[in-house]
């Protein structure tokens, strides 16, 4: 496995290619740099007239944040997931529990607990219904420490302390 890796690592120089870290989870241990780059349309908080209209969902972090930029790649509607393909895995979108309206999200390593996702290219994401919760397609995106954090919105809660827009989120078409 090692010769592999360095293989890889001098063909990569060779061709002046460089592999992009990735910041968070790093890959196991032994997995080979994947070579396929998937690429798709950018999901997209769509709420007119607010400050984070047109913003792009981001998988640079565990918590979705909304960003002028967004990732880089493509994403799986698979089985009810919603998954961000990078670096020959999927990070999937997670609903977590809380005791408030606004659930929050986390963008878990190739670990699909959410499978009530409903999406495609030029539609609304919908969470399903649940014994928590009825079906939405309502986010909350939250100005915490300078990033636009989103939380599924269940009821009309929200984070004290903060500024927070109702949002709904678009996977856009190419």
């Amino acid at each position: 496995m090692k010769y592999l890796w360095t293989l890889t690592g001098a063909l990569s120089m060779a061709v002046g290619l460089a592999a992009s870290p990735v910041p968070w989870p790093p890959s196991p241990t032994g997995t080979l740099w994947c070579l396929l780059a998937k690429i798709g349309p950018p999901i997209v908080a769509d709420s007119p007239s607010t400050p984070i209209h047109g913003l792009q969902l981001s998988v640079d972090t565990a918590t979705p944040t909304l960003v002028g930029k967004g990732f880089k790649g493509s994403y799986d509607f698979i089985g009810g997931g919603i998954g961000a393909w990078r670096g020959c895995h999927d990070y999937w979108l997670n609903i977590g529990t809380s005791p408030y309206s606004y659930k929050p999200l986390t963008w878990d390593f190739d670990n699909k607990v959410t499978t009530t996702w409903t999406a495609s290219v030029g539609t609304l994401v919908h969470a399903g219904s649940t014994a928590d919760y009825l079906a939405t397609n309502t986010f909350l995106a939250c100005n915490q420490s300078g990033s636009w954090v989103l939380y599924l919105q269940t009821g009309t809660d929200a984070p004290s302390g903060v500024t927070c827009y109702i949002t709904q989120l678009k996977v856009n078409t190419l």
